[in-house]
């Protein structure tokens, strides 16, 4: 009977996905979702520290409204050393195998405390603390396995006014990073301290570790003196001091206050029966989960079982799986989500790194479109040992184990304080309160017959027998998947063919528009053909036109050259007649002066020799030299100055 009842909640969770998919219309697909299950595979991991004595591996996931968490995986040798970081983000960490003891400084209170450690143990410490963290030897040689999540707006933050931060920083770091003499004056070391830590080489992550008792009590302990100085916790005069303390006060000052995680296996379960058991603690529950917004699950299946189909208003859950392997179901709640939560769920995707399988099956090529792609699915994923997977609030889901072994898995819950998980089946499923009428409307079922043999069948809610469920679900699955890589296929073969159609269609229109192109370049090399013809036409007219000009100049520079030279040769001419015609005035007047000085000379010479013949005596003087006083020349003298002029302009 349990058995039927259990699958009757099986085929109602089917329903309602199937319920909501019509109402979508839109094909869901069973594998996972683009905002339902997210899973990140042990070998996805990511290695943050690899070391001879133990490693921690890294996983970040996000909820649906995109706030991110970063997972690590800390895995010690016994007798081994975490040595000390210090928190940038709060972490509630959950102990999954050996025994150890946490060794923590709260920033607060500057005080040092200690857990003893083991199986089970959950603890939540603040960021700004300081952490350090031993594992025992035991004799079966079994590793401290450690599961932390840590929450702070700077972890994957997008926003640029909120830097990214690691999980934590070592304190090595921290002290390495300053000088020598800040290391000395800012601590009050002696410089040989200082100097020693500066230049030792940085050690592993994780070291092994074998304690041993200090017999002097009196020998100083550094690295508490340069811890307890980074934090403020000391007085820098008690400091220097502390040599002066006595042996009492000193005693009290190494005391170290003890604290106590709760484990999950003492006390009893919330639920607990033959397939299986749960147990569930929050901040208000716990006072090791004091200051947290996280709450921590445990679920341990049998062989054959499932976790009821539930879901969570208010809180998502982050689950690890600890032993054996199983099935788990989500359905998405709702068809038409806001423009903000789908922006949020897309965000959340974005961060799920890699090996997350929550997005399978969103590859799909056609019309759908990257919104397509983002829209929320049902999801059905099988996870092993090791795997981490999430379910956002307001998905319902519902885990199951195989025939073949028990399902075992650990987590972190969001908001956990303010949620209350919602239950499908049982007396106190809100579908009670909905009542079977206008829930067989909701179903599509003309009676309500079928509904309430869905509502009366089954009285426990939490935990159920589901025999060979997990392998139903899975089989159905993997036809389900095979049906949509066949339609996929299908649609693939299709797309190609419209995609080789289209290519065909592309290719002729390509070739036409090149004929196009090639015959409008053919016209346009004859234009300019054309064009070049009649320019070389023009040219050669213009070239033509300027050589008749430049003849016709040449021919008018020529001929008034010719007119210059004609004009010069006859002024020259002009000026030799005339300098002749001068000439021949100038010897005529020559003549003229000289035959008359001759005709004077010959009139004197013929009056000299008259006056000689007639007066011979020189009776008239006087009458002479009256004419010179007059101012007459005498003739001779005028003949003599003639003929001086003469023989000037001669010679």
């Amino acid at each position: 009977m349990a058995g039927a009842s259990a699958r009757w909640l099986v085929l109602l969770l089917v329903a309602v996905s199937v319920a909501l998919a019509a109402a979508s219309g839109k094909r869901e697909r069973w594998r996972s979702g683009a905002v339902g299950g997210q899973v990140v595979e042990k070998e996805r991991r990511r290695v943050v520290a690899d070391a001879e004595a133990g490693t921690v591996t890294a996983v970040d996931v996000a909820d649906a409204e995109g706030t991110a968490y970063r997972l690590h995986f800390i895995s010690m040798d016994t007798g081994a050393l975490f040595l000390p970081v210090q928190l940038h983000a709060d972490m509630v960490f959950y102990v999954h195998s050996g025994r150890g003891k946490v060794t923590y400084i709260e920033e607060e209170s500057g005080e040092q405390s200690s857990l003893e450690v083991e199986r089970g143990d959950v603890y939540n410490l603040e960021q700004g603390s300081i952490l350090y963290i031993q594992s025992y030897p035991n004799a079966t040689r079994q590793r401290l396995r450690i599961y932390a999540i840590f929450t702070s707006e700077g972890i994957n933050a997008d926003d640029p006014w909120k830097p990214k931060v690691e999980a934590y920083s070592r304190v090595s770091n921290l002290l390495k990073g300053f000088e020598t003499e800040v290391l000395r004056l800012g601590f009050g070391v002696q410089r040989e301290v200082a100097e020693a830590i500066k230049s030792a080489k940085t050690p592993p992550s994780i070291i092994p570790y074998n304690p041993q008792e200090k017999g002097d009590d009196e020998k100083p302990n550094w690295t508490e003196d340069i811890v307890d100085a980074l934090l403020g916790v000391r007085d820098p005069e008690e400091f220097l001091n502390k040599k002066k303390k006595d042996k009492h006060k000193h005693k009290e000052k190494g005391k170290k206050s003890k604290s106590k995680a709760f484990n999950f296996y003492s006390g009893k379960p919330d639920v607990h029966n033959c397939y299986g058991w749960s147990k569930t603690m929050t901040n208000k529950d716990l006072d090791a989960l004091h200051g947290s917004n996280i709450g921590m699950f445990i679920v341990n299946l049998t062989t054959g079982s499932m976790m009821g189909p539930h879901w969570n208003p208010k809180a998502t859950e982050i689950a690890i799986v600890t032993e054996g392997s199983g099935i788990v179901q989500t359905v998405c709640s709702s068809s038409n989500s806001s423009d903000k939560s789908r922006r949020g769920r897309h965000h959340g995707d974005e961060r799920r790194g890699p090996g997350g399988r929550g997005d399978e099956g969103d590859k799909g090529g056609g019309g759908g479109g990257g919104s397509d792609a983002r829209r929320c699915r049902n999801s059905v994923f099988r996870v092993k040992e090791g795997d981490v997977f999430v379910v956002p609030r307001f998905h319902p889901m519902a885990q199951m184990s195989f025939n073949n072994g028990s399902f075992v898995f650990v987590g972190f819950s969001t908001h956990m304080g303010q949620n209350r998980p919602q239950f499908l089946a049982g007396k106190g499923s809100v579908l009670q309160v909905i009542g079977k009428e206008v829930l067989s409307l909701s179903l599509g079922q003309k009676n309500s017959s079928a509904v309430e043999k869905l509502l009366s069948a089954q009285r426990d809610s939490t935990i159920l027998s589901c025999i060979s469920c997990a392998e139903e679900l899975e089989e159905n699955a993997a036809e389900e998947r095979r049906r949509q890589e066949e339609e996929e296929r299908k649609e693939k073969e299709e797309r190609e063919r419209k995609e080789r159609e289209e290519e065909e269609r592309r290719k002729e229109e390509e070739r036409e528009r090149k004929e196009r192109e090639e015959e409008e370049r053919r016209k346009e090399e004859e234009r300019e053909r054309k064009e070049r013809e009649e320019e070389r036409r023009k040219e050669q007219e213009e070239r033509e036109r300027k050589e008749r000009e430049e003849e016709r100049r040449k021919e008018q520079e020529e001929r008034e050259r010719k007119e210059r030279e004609e004009e010069e040769r006859r002024r020259e001419q002009e000026e030799r007649e005339r300098e002749q015609e001068e000439e021949r005035q100038r010897r005529k007047e020559e003549e003229r002066a000289r035959r008359e000085e001759e005709e004077r000379e010959r009139e004197e010479e013929e009056r000299r020799r008259e006056e000689e013949e007639g007066g011979g005596g020189r009776g008239d003087e006087p009458e002479r030299e009256e004419q010179e006083e007059d101012g007459d020349e005498p003739p001779y003298r005028l003949s003599k100055k003639l003929k001086k002029r003469y023989r000037v302009r001669s010679g």
